[in-house]
C-alpha cells in the first residue's frame, strides 16, 4: 500500500509518499514520472510519525454540505468554445535513455532518467536490476510522450534500518 500526500504552493509541488512494502528490500523499485530533473536537495526521507499525523488530520469526519439545485441548468455563454486535447500518440523512437542525475538519500539509491522511448526505458530498468513488472512500457509511454523525467528509486539493503512495529 502507498500513502501519498500532494501539496502545492504557486508553481512548486511537493509529493510525499510512504510505501508499505512487504518483501525483500532488494526487490523494491519505485518509478515516478516527474516534470523536471530533481537534484539531491529536492529529495528527503520522512519519519513514519509525520504520516501518522497526516492520517489523523485527514481522516473522514461527519460534515453537512448544501448543494446547488441539480436541476438548474447553466448553459455556457454564446460564442464560448471548448478546447479538446489532441489524442495523437506519436512516438519519437530512437530508444535513448539518459541518466540525468544519480544520488543516494537515506536507504534509497536514486536515479533520474530521461527517455524518448518507453520500451527502451523498460529495457534500461530491467538491465540495471530494477524489479518492475514485465510489459510496463505501455504504462510509461504517455509520460515519455509528455517529456517527463523518471524518478527511480531502489533500496540499498545495507542502509536499511529495521524497526519492529506491532
Amino acid at each position: 500500500a502507498t500513502q501519498a500526500v500532494l501539496m502545492r504552493e504557486g508553481n512548486r509541488t511537493v509529493l510525499s509518499m510512504q510505501n508499505n512494502y512487504d518483501g525483500p528490500p532488494e526487490d523494491f523499485a519505485l518509478v515516478i514520472p516527474v516534470p523536471v530533473v530533481l537534484q539531491q536537495d529536492n529529495v528527503k526521507t520522512l519519519g513514519v510519525e509525520l504520516f501518522k499525523k497526516l492520517d489523523q488530520l485527514t481522516a473522514p469526519r461527519l460534515v453537512e454540505y448544501w448543494e446547488q439545485d441539480p436541476c438548474e441548468v447553466n448553459w455556457p455563454e454564446e460564442g464560448v468554445s471548448f478546447a479538446t486535447a489532441d489524442s495523437a500518440n506519436e512516438t519519437e523512437g530512437g530508444g535513448n535513455v539518459t541518466v540525468e542525475a544519480e544520488f543516494s538519500v537515506g536507504e534509497y539509491d536514486i536515479v533520474i532518467l530521461g527517455a524518448d522511448d518507453a520500451v527502451a526505458l523498460e529495457g534500461w530498468l530491467d538491465n540495471n536490476d530494477y524489479n518492475i513488472p514485465e510489459g510496463a512500457s505501455p504504462y510509461l509511454d504517455p509520460y515519455v510522450d509528455q517529456g517527463s523525467y523518471f524518478f527511480v528509486a531502489k533500496v540499498d539493503p545495507e542502509k536499511v534500518t529495521w524497526t519492529n512495529e506491532g
